[in-house]
Formats: structure tokens, C-alpha cells, sequence
């Protein structure tokens, strides 16, 4: 069988990109050898947002400041949860395979073998094609030290898995994914110890936004331990043993369960020998995505240079189609939003202070606390912030930051505004509701106009 296209991986690229192509007589075929939507929709973004849902949900019917709502005999049901999980993916993912259905795109759910730019194997039959897209996604990581491999040691595919019980827990790693699950466990009643090796939690994010989670995470109980490195996890009679370093000394903490969230490899193992050049386990590209390999794409986490992230993927997935097919970018993957599921929830677009001095902007900010925003305050919502940076010579909206209620919904009036190169002037024009959570926005541009 020959096809114009053929695309490895059924995630939020592969399956963007097989509509995409679709849409445009391509004969395509999709090949996925676990279920179709990837890590995002089956074990990442969906159960964990659906989990922290619950968690936060939880969390504020227990809170004091609920004085208006009477909860007696109030629990978490963790079986229900998953049950809830459960029936989200499942429906989401049955739209996505009619869908392939009804464009008429061949599915093939199986392990491909790709034996050069042009030919694939799959349950042994030959697929040949004049363009491939590597679309396979990315794994969990684990830190190569002793113990890592223990029962005990889970990954977050094992957590969204089975959502287990425990008294206790230590996360390594206080990336986003660390975050998240601390957030849902904690809300849980579990006792939460995180331990990141850089100097704060997110560090891949703006540094206000790691360090007030830290002090969020520590009010509600949670063990934050920052440049602290692993060393060993060991089995002992009631539990694991995890043994770190933190300023000089080594320390070890007792626990029930252990959440490997190190992070997120390139899933690479589709080639029968040879592979594409790769740095750090991705696939080097170039500005149209084409690897070493000519006529050979990798979008998504299994790509390098960009953040991996599923709206990422789907971009990429829209771009590469365009490209294949003589046309020009379609998404502008110059500012990517991003978002992490805590509560309050984080999100940012742009260009931090310190970004724009080392591309030699000379930049100013505003920023307000969302505790004197009416809604934040109706909604008894802790406090949070929200940060925009402009140019100090322009005005132009440079990036904005936020730590509060609703902030992966915010940022997208911030992010238009930056991609579209509109000065703070120029979003004061527009006429924001009240009462809402946008106003702390608004009050963070007013805040920086009066130093423009």
C-alpha cells in the first residue's frame, strides 16, 4: 500500500496532522500502537486536569471561607474519580476515531518499523510513502539511580493509571507534571514532600511564578525542597527510603509511594537501524520540521526546540501539512502559551524582564495582586498575581504572567495581544467586563502604562 502521507503516532500531532492532510485529498495513513489521542488525552492533560478539577473542587468546599455551604460527612472518592477519568477520555477519544472514520483516513493501531525516508512495516506488510511524519510523542523519564526501578517508584502514567492510595508520597521533580500531582494529592489529605534540583519549582517558567507556588504549596503543608538532588531509593519494612542532598548533607525522608516526575523523553523507537540526527533523544529539524532525512518530519515532544506541549504539537501539525504541500507557516510558533494546573493556576506568553534584557529590550512591568480583584475575592480565592512586562520606548505588550483564578483561560487575551504586537495603549482601549477575572489584567496594564 502506498500513501501520500503516512504519520507514526495518533496523539494531538499525529491526529491534527492526518485531519490537516485529509482536508486536502492527501492519502494518509495513521499509525498507533496504543490508543488513539497519545499521552495528552490518555495519560497526561485530560486525566490530570480532570483529577485536578476534582481536587480543587474538594478543596474548596472544605475551606473555611464556605461558610454559606454545609458539608457534613464530606470525602474523596478516588474510585469515583477514576471512574469520571475514565469515561472523559473514553468519550473524547471515540469523537477523535469517528472522526478519522468519517474522513476516511486509514488507522492502523500497531507498532511501526520504519525501514528508510520511504518505507514502514506494520504487522508485516509493507507501507510505502513519499512523505513520513514522526508524530510518536514522548515517555516518562526516570533518574538512573539506585532504587529508581523499585515497586513502589511510579511514573505518572502509573499514577493516572490507578489514582493509588497513600499516607504519604515524594515527588521528585517540581516541573509541572510534579506540581499537578502534588496539588491533587494534597488536596487528597496525602503528606506531599517535593524535591526539585534547580533553585524553585517550574524553573523552566518565570522565577516569581516557581517561588510563589513554593509558598502556596508550604501554607497548605507541602514539603518543598529546592536544589536538592536524589541519590537513592531503597526498600525498607514499612516503605521506601529516599535518600537526597540538600545544602551539603544527605538526608533521607521515609514514604509510602514515590512519583518519578523527572520529566518527559522523546519516545524514538520506531527505526529497524539507522535514525534521523537527534540531540538529547529528539529529532534535530529544521524552520519546515524536515529531519536529516529528506522527506522524513517529527513534530510534536519528539522534535527538538520546541516546548513539549500538546497546542504545540497541533500547530506544528498545521504548519508541516501547509508546508508539504508548497505552502507557507499558518501557526506562529514564536510565542507559545503555556499553563500548569495547580491552584491557583499558572500560565504565561511572552517575554519575561529578564528575556528581554538579554535580547537587549529595555523593558519595564506592572503587576498586581489578584486579592483585590471582586470575582477572586466572591470566589474566596487565595492570592495570586499578575505581571506584564512592556517595552519602556513603545509600550508594546512584551509578556504577562499570572498566578490566580482561571489563568490558563487569561492568558489567551495576553498572548493575541503580544503575537499581534499591540501596545498596552492599545488593550486599555478595549472595554473589559465587571465583575471578572480579566480586571486584574487590566489593572496590571494600567499599572504599567503610568511607567511608559
Amino acid at each position: 500500500m502506498k500513501y501520500d502521507v503516512v504519520i507514526i503516532g495518533g496523539g494531538p500531532g499525529g491526529y491534527t496532522a492526518a485531519f490537516e492532510a485529509a482536508s486536502v485529498k492527501m492519502k494518509v495513513c495513521l499509525i498507533e500502537e496504543r490508543e488513539i489521542g497519545g499521552t495528552c488525552l490518555n495519560r497526561g492533560c485530560i486525566p490530570t486536569k480532570t483529577m485536578v478539577h476534582t481536587a480543587d473542587l474538594y478543596r474548596d468546599l472544605k475551606d473555611e471561607a464556605h461558610t454559606a455551604i454545609h458539608t457534613e460527612g464530606l470525602s474523596f472518592d478516588s474510585e469515583a474519580l477514576l471512574v469520571k477519568k475514565n469515561a472523559v477520555v473514553e468519550q473524547l477519544r471515540g469523537g477523535i476515531e469517528k472522526a478519522l472514520k468519517a474522513q476516511k483516513i486509514d488507522v492502523i493501531n500497531a507498532h511501526a518499523t520504519v525501514r528508510n525516508a520511504h518505507t514502514i512495516v506494520v504487522n508485516d506488510e509493507v507501507i510505502e510513502a513519499d512523505h513520513l511524519i514522526l508524530a510518536s510523542g514522548s515517555i516518562p523519564a526516570r533518574i538512573p539511580v539506585e532504587g529508581c526501578d523499585l515497586p513502589g517508584v511510579l511514573t505518572s502514567d502509573d499514577i493516572l493509571e490507578n489514582l493509588p492510595e497513600c499516607e504519604s508520597m515524594v515527588i521528585i521533580g517540581g516541573g509541572v507534571i510534579g506540581c499537578e500531582m502534588a496539588g491533587i494529592y494534597e488536596a487528597k489529605g496525602t503528606k506531599v514532600t517535593l524535591i526539585e534540583a534547580l533553585d524553585r519549582l517550574l524553573p523552566n517558567l518565570e522565577s516569581e511564578l516557581g517561588r510563589s507556588l513554593a509558598l502556596t504549596f508550604k501554607k497548605r503543608g507541602i514539603d518543598v525542597h529546592t536544589k536538592s538532588f536524589l541519590k537513592s531509593i531503597s526498600k525498607k519494612e514499612n516503605g521506601l527510603e529516599v535518600s537526597y542532598e540538600e545544602k551539603g548533607e544527605l538526608r533521607t525522608i521515609g514514604t509510602e509511594l514515590v512519583l518519578m516526575a523527572a520529566g518527559r523523553k522523546a519516545k524514538t523507537d520506531c527505526f529497524e537501524a539507522e535514525m534521523p540526527e537527534t540531540v538529547k533523544g529528539r529529532f534535530v529539524i529544521d524552520s519546515k520540521y524536515m529531519t536529516s532525512w529528506d522527506d522524513v518530519y517529527a513534530i510534536g515532544d519528539c522534535a527538538d526546540g520546541y516546548p513539549q506541549l500538546a497546542h504545540t504539537a497541533m500547530a506544528m501539525a498545521v504548519n508541516v501539512i501547509s508546508f508539504l504541500n508548497g505552502g507557507n507557516e499558518k501557526r506562529d510558533l514564536k510565542l507559545i502559551p503555556s499553563g500548569v494546573y495547580t491552584s491557583p493556576e499558572i500560565a504565561s506568553a511572552g517575554l519575561s524582564e529578564a528575556e528581554a534584557k538579554e535580547a537587549g529590550i529595555e523593558a519595564v512591568s506592572g503587576k498586581v495582586n489578584t486579592l483585590s480583584n471582586a470575582r477572586s475575592l466572591i470566589a474566596s480565592k487565595e492570592r495570586g498575581f499578575i505581571k506584564v512586562v512592556a517595552e519602556k520606548n513603545t509600550g508594546r505588550l512584551l509578556g504577562t504572567f499570572m498566578m490566580c483564578e482561571r489563568a490558563t483561560d487569561l492568558i489567551q487575551e495576553a498572548a493575541l495581544a503580544i503575537q499581534k504586537g499591540l501596545t498596552v495603549h492599545e488593550v486599555l482601549e478595549v472595554i473589559h467586563g465587571h465583575p471578572t477575572f480579566i480586571e486584574s489584567f487590566v489593572s496590571a496594564l494600567e499599572a504599567v502604562e503610568k511607567k511608559l
